[in-house]
Formats: structure tokens, sequence, C-alpha cells
């Protein structure tokens, strides 16, 4: 199972293309766990992972990805973590 986090904040853009992303990828990867999480709600999930930036992306609890990433890199970052 790989579980994916995004951390985000309330009416952040980036987020929201992150999160079609991943929903889009959801159905790529049979495996894929897709979890949001608003950090306004819950800023001990910001603390735990040292978040500086939204959105943050973290893959089985290590962070990966910081900012807007393009659907590519996501799709290669999940493919390698399949292949672990």
């Amino acid at each position: 199972m790989i579980e994916l986090k995004i951390l985000a904040t309330p009416g952040c853009a980036p987020c929201k293309v992150v999160e079609g992303i991943a929903t889009k990828l959801r159905g790529e990867f049979p495996h894929l766990r897709v979890e949001k999480i608003d950090l306004m709600e819950h800023p001990e999930v910001a603390a735990k992972y040292g978040v500086v930036a939204s959105p943050t992306m973290v893959i089985n609890d290590t962070v990966v990805f910081v900012g807007l990433v393009s659907e590519a890199r996501l799709r290669a970052k999940l493919e390698e973590m399949e292949r672990v």
C-alpha cells in the first residue's frame, strides 16, 4: 500500500491542482491511498512533518514534494514506490 498525504491549506490553488492529479492517479495505482489534511485544522501535522509551504506531499511518512508538482513527476515517484 502506498499512502499519499496531501498537506494543504484552505484557498490554496496549487493544493487543488495537486488534489486533482492525485485523484486521477488513484485510478492508475490500485494500491494508492490518498488523504488530504487541512493544516489549519491540524497544525500538529504541520509540526510533525516540518511543513514550510503548501501543498506538501508525504508518501509513506516521508516528505517527497513541496509546492506544485507535475503529474509526470508524481507518477514517476509512485512508480518508484511500487517497485520498492
